[in-house]
């Protein structure tokens, strides 16, 4: 059975390696987290596999229906993981604010423990920017982690049902904003329909009806791929890395800015409070009885599953229509949180029943590398989908993107285990863990330390 016990780090003679304020050890790891970590790491390629290498849209069919394994690659995937694997991201990483700080505490850190904390969140943000402006990936979630870890500190000594209250606060703003927006945006297809109706008539159009059909028409530009765009982006994504960086910035520069502040903090944020709260708990350690992660389960999926098969059928039976997809906002984060958590439950069980336990050891490798995977995702993904690769970008089928997929998640897990034999840490997360505690830290396991 995988242990889920947090050992002190200890030298031959037993004395305590770490100072107060040193970064974690092998012996102090929670493999409960490991494993569910690299599970997450692997779920979020299912996700973003579709900015990597795809033309059209993860949400939907817009452009053109599917049909057969497509349809199936669609279906399953969108109802069943999609928001769900950054939900389950965001709760471990409250969960290691939680575990860092505390532990740092204990030891009689002091304030240190604020300038520590800091600084890894200022150097996570800079390699967030790295990550999307040298990597190219506009989906980055580190650069929003990083920021949204600034508000974090202060919290973490707040009872853990005042952090519950908080989070459950911070997704009510986020689906009223969600339902604000979903009625401007069906204000403005009602207000297209009519002008529409007094074109097809043959009655001349007023200045605001003509400006309702150009507004509803500017924003299915957006949504829809015309022969022209699609031109336009295979032309980028196919060229060279100048082509392919001059061709996202606009779009990370908006994800950075108002993709930040109108959608990704509260989303991040609330499940990031959410985390410290189980961690709090000893859910995440598993020190809870096993009633409970079953009824994580029952709960979580009971409400997830139901909400998003049906919010996927929906689409379906009105052949994917634009304006469907404004109006489940809030159905989206209620079904996305409740389906995480069933996963998380999921998850904790099988960690903590031993099942599978030669798999699990590598998914704990995997997440003790989290940081290295996730941006040796978009390393991997440049060079089959982009124009200085392979340049498969929307050269195959969607459902052809997951043979792409499981071979990245073989190779990782084959990988993980292997460099952890020879190594403390990931590339990253060495390089990390050196720019934070301002020295170099142990990388080879013949190097003294931890």
């Amino acid at each position: 059975m995988v242990s889920t016990t947090v050992a002190v780090a200890s030298g031959v003679d037993g004395a305590v390696v770490n100072p107060p304020t040193g970064p974690v050890s092998g012996g102090e790891r929670i493999i409960a987290l490991d494993v569910i970590r690299g599970v997450a790491v692997c779920g979020i390629l299912m996700l973003n596999i579709y900015g990597f290498g795809f033309l059209g849209s993860i949400s939907s069919f817009i452009d053109q229906p599917a049909a057969g394994a497509n349809w199936w690659a669609w279906f399953i995937v969108s109802t069943f993981f999609e928001g769900t694997q950054r939900t389950l991201f965001a709760i471990l990483f409250g969960a290691g604010v939680i575990l860092l700080t505390v532990r740092m505490e204990e030891r009689g850190g002091g304030l240190a423990v604020a300038d520590i904390y800091y600084r890894r969140s200022i150097w996570l943000i800079l390699f967030g920017m790295a990550h999307a402006y040298l990597l190219l990936w506009e989906g980055d979630i580190l650069y929003f982690y990083g920021i949204v870890a600034l508000f974090l500190f202060p919290l973490r000594t707040v009872k853990p049902m005042h952090l519950v209250y908080l989070a459950v606060a911070v997704v009510g703003i986020k689906m009223m904003l969600g339902i604000y927006d979903a009625q401007a945006q069906l204000q403005k297809y009602d207000q297209f329909l009519a002008a529409k109706a007094v074109e097809d008539s043959g009655a001349p159009l007023t200045a605001e009806q003509q400006g309702h059909i150009d507004t509803w028409r500017e924003m299915l530009d957006n949504y829809l791929i015309t022969d022209e765009v699609r031109k336009q982006k295979l032309e980028a994504m196919h060229g060279n890395y100048s082509d392919i960086w001059a061709f996202k910035r606009e779009k990370i520069v908006h994800n950075h800015s108002y993709g930040l502040y109108r959608f990704a903090f509260l989303d991040a944020f609330s499940m990031m409070l959410l985390g410290m709260a189980l961690m709090q708990w000893g859910v995440l350690t598993l020190r809870r009885s096993t009633g409970v992660y079953w009824l994580m389960v029952a709960f979580g999926l009971g409400i997830g599953w139901p909400l998003s098969i049906w919010e996927s059928m929906v689409l379906v039976r009105a052949n994917y229509p634009l304006e469907l997809t404004f109006g489940n906002g809030w159905t989206g984060d209620i079904g996305r949180i409740g389906s995480a958590v069933g996963y998380l439950g999921l998850l904790l069980l099988v960690v903590r029943s031993g099942w599978l336990d030669w798999l699990q050891r590598r998914f704990a490798a995997l997440g003790r590398m989290a940081l290295t995977h996730y941006l040796l995702h978009s390393v991997i993904c440049a060079v089959i989908f982009y124009g200085f690769g392979f340049a498969l970008f929307s050269m195959i089928e969607r459902y052809e993107l997951y043979y792409v997929v499981v071979g990245i998640w073989v190779f990782q897990l084959i990988l993980s285990p292997i460099w952890l034999r020879y190594f403390h840490f990931g590339p990253a997360e060495w390089l990390w863990r050196c720019l934070t505690y301002g020295k170099r830290q142990p990388m080879w396991r013949g190097a003294r330390g931890v």
